[in-house]
């Protein structure tokens, strides 16, 4: 005959055992969650940008003494009878644009020729800006 104290221990442990096995998981589960919960993913440095190319600079004063100094002289202070003078004071009736464009296009019933598919825009403005700005 069975004693009803090992009856009963059996009918609790059988009953008890899959609640105290999901206690036990859960516990277990929020303990590892805890300990290594999810990290920051870590940003990666930004690249560093490669540095653009530095342009080159333009030398207007031997741009001028290239394509220029034969008509309007080295000094540009003009050639009697062949170019004007090309200094601040003989331009200050002149914009900018305006001296650009007979540089690009030239001056027609003269000896000035367009320099257009010869110097590049950016050679002209420097070539302007050495003419109207700087003395000779």
């Amino acid at each position: 005959m069975k004693s009803g104290k090992s009856e009963r221990f059996s009918f609790y442990s059988f009953t008890l055992l899959p609640v105290v096995f999901l206690a036990a998981l859960l516990v277990g589960g929020l303990f590892l969650i805890s300990c290594t919960g999810a990290q920051p993913t870590p940003t990666p440095p930004a690249p560093t940008p490669t540095p653009a190319p530095t342009p080159t600079a333009i030398d207007a004063a031997k741009l001028f003494a290239t394509n220029c100094a034969v008509c309007h002289g080295e000094k540009r202070q003009g050639i009697s009878g062949l170019a004007p003078a090309l200094t601040p004071t003989s331009l200050t009736k002149l914009s900018d644009a305006e001296v650009g464009s007979t540089i690009l296009k030239g001056r027609s019933n003269t000896a000035m020729a367009g320099f257009e598919g010869r110097l590049s825009s950016e050679e002209i403005d420097a070539l302007v800006q050495l003419i109207k700005r700087t003395s000779p």
